[in-house]
């Protein structure tokens, strides 16, 4: 099918009304992906550049296309800026510069087309640097920013890489792996060509926070990861040379490196702000012109509590439609900040699929819509509605789990979409999740054993309801016979934070001077589950009768030096 891309760029920008459905060219998009990658491509070479040397279906070279054919604009590629340091900027030629040398060292060190690296950095240059680094000499990366040593632990396990880039200070997060970390001494010296990945080549396996469960390696084809940033730089971000997109308190495993290659694709500049920083002094998000910004309800409220006024560097502000939909709240911040003009849209990003999955218009065409639940699949993506209990088969009705195509080798989809005439809407997701990510709650249980006031942990998850609607995850602690000490709740967060990291925290801890129900040593999840929810346990654990059961048997496991498996007969 032919394909205007100056024609689809204008309605972009001008925005459509989503009570006709998806434009013509947007359905017709997810019939011919082939043809329409094409096109975008041919678009997207523009002048006063090397052509990109990627070609959609036959060949990708990521390092020419992200860093290359950019070295002659001198315009940064990444900004950041910290309380002390100020602002910092890393231009394309010096990340070319950086990158190839430090590829040269790798190679001498054994990294070759295919191997896995595992890039343990926070964001920052050193990550983008050893990122194109491996990109240049063909390897398999993997993004995994420094966690706790037992959530490092597991991943690593899982992830069986060849090789760690990590910086010094990061070896005691790596125990058992030292052998595996490269070497980088700056003083490598470039002398060979970019590596050229085939589609189907595996350029990333990503831990996504969307998978259940999230410690599981994903596959991401070079294909899904040019095509989603070409897709999402022009299309979804409308990015030209020059533009800067930022969002901060975005989660990077959810969202990088989607991001970075959306931006570096088109020549333009990510810029990293860190959260801690802009709640000292939001100053420097109103400093630099923004094409794109993405706001997380953190980010909201922070600048709402700050009384940040006009944002008139913002051309384009996004959310993500699985984070809580308060559209009061929205619409205050969007008031105070003076965006009622500025375009607005839902973007649901996975970096494990390339990019972004689901979007909305970003044009303003009604001023009261500035928040909606309205999404559609990213154009260019061939996807399908299945149906919700998990069969496999196709949805009998307007409501379905979103797929994409092909689905083979691919996470079942999560998010639930409502189809109304020819709109669609977000509308949740399947089964209980943090925003769109699973709670890890087998690894906060795992990590919270030995604790001596806790006879067994286990997580249930509560609907809050309303509007604002989203999911908590309640830590229920079972303490024996003996109540929970003073300092119990602050014990149990420490050691989640230690062993794994902040992420990991529950949403409440409720503590039971009670027994848990146990299977074959294990606590019985669904059995703690039921006893919360029908009130049971909180009547146990107040009932004078039902406590001075449990005192006499915290006695009798105590005489046994055993706590065995109960039966169904259990008191506890």
């Amino acid at each position: 099918m032919p394909f205007d891309v100056k024609d689809i760029l204008r309605q972009l920008d001008a925005g459509f009304a989503h009570e006709g459905g998806a434009p013509p060219w947007w359905q017709e998009s997810w019939e011919d992906p082939e043809g329409f990658a094409t096109a975008l491509s041919e678009a997207h070479a523009g002048r006063g550049v090397p052509p990109p040397k990627s070609r959609p279906g036959q060949q990708y070279d990521f390092f020419h296309d992200l860093v290359v054919r950019h070295v002659g604009l001198e315009r940064p590629a990444f900004r950041t800026h910290a309380r002390i340091q100020g602002w910092q900027n890393v231009g394309f030629r010096t990340l070319h510069d950086l990158a190839a040398r430090r590829a040269s060292e790798w190679a001498e060190q054994g990294v070759e087309p295919g191997a896995k690296v595992c890039l343990v950095y926070g964001v920052g240059q050193e990550l983008l640097v050893s990122l194109l680094a491996t990109l240049r000499l063909g390897g398999c990366f993997t993004l995994l920013p420094p966690l706790g040593p037992r959530a490092m632990a597991t991943r690593l396990e899982a992830l069986t890489p060849d090789f760690i880039a990590a910086e010094p200070h990061q070896l005691p997060i790596l125990r058992g792996h030292e052998k595996l970390l490269l070497k980088s001494r700056g003083g490598g010296a470039p002398g060979f060509t970019s590596h050229t990945y085939k589609p189907g080549d595996v350029v990333g396996l990503i831990f996504s926070p969307l998978v259940d469960p999230p410690h599981t390696p994903v596959s991401l084809t070079a294909e899904d990861a040019w095509k989603g940033a070409l897709g999402d730089g022009m299309l979804t971000f409308g990015l030209a040379p020059g533009d800067v997109l930022a969002a901060p308190d975005f989660p990077v495993l959810q969202h990088l490196p989607a991001l970075l290659f959306a931006t570096l694709l088109r020549g333009a500049t990510y810029l990293h702000l860190d959260m801690a920083d802009l709640e000292h002094n939001p100053a420097p998000l109103l400093e630099a012109p923004l094409r794109a910004l993405g706001v997380t309800p953190r980010l909201r409220d922070l600048l709402l509590k700050h009384r940040v006024g006009a944002m008139r560097n913002v051309l384009h502000w996004f959310r993500d439609p699985e984070e809580p939909y308060d559209a009061q709240a929205w619409r205050t911040w969007v008031k105070q900040c003076g965006l009622q003009a500025v375009p607005s849209s839902n973007i649901l990003i996975d970096a494990a699929a390339g990019g972004a999955v689901l979007v909305s218009s970003r044009g303003v065409s009604d001023p009261h819509a500035d928040v909606h639940t309205e999404v559609f699949p990213v154009p260019g993506r061939a996807w399908t509605l299945k149906d919700p209990n998990q069969s496999g088969q196709g949805a009998p009705t307007d409501v379905g789990a979103f797929t994409l195509l092909p689905d083979k080798g691919r996470p079942p989809g999560h998010v639930l979409l409502a189809r109304i005439r020819s709109r669609y809407h977000y509308g949740g997701t399947q089964g209980f999740r943090h925003d769109g990510r699973t709670y890890p709650a087998k690894e906060v249980t795992a990590a919270l054993e030995g604790l001596p006031f806790l006879m067994g942990t286990s997580v249930v998850p509560v609907s809050t309801g309303g509007l604002a609607s989203q999911s908590r995850f309640i830590l229920l602690a079972f303490t024996g016979h003996e109540p929970a000490p003073p300092e119990g709740e602050q014990e149990i967060k420490r050691r989640i934070e230690m062993l794994l990291g902040g992420d990991f925290l529950p949403d409440r801890i409720e503590f039971f001077p009670l027994f848990p129900h146990r299977k074959k040593g294990a606590v019985d999840d669904a059995w703690c589950a039921s006893q919360f929810f029908t009130g049971a346990l909180h009547r146990k654990s107040t009932d004078p009768m039902f406590q001075a059961l449990t005192a006499l048997r915290g006695r009798l496991l105590e005489s046994a030096g055993n706590p065995g498996e109960d039966g169904p007969s259990s008191t506890g």
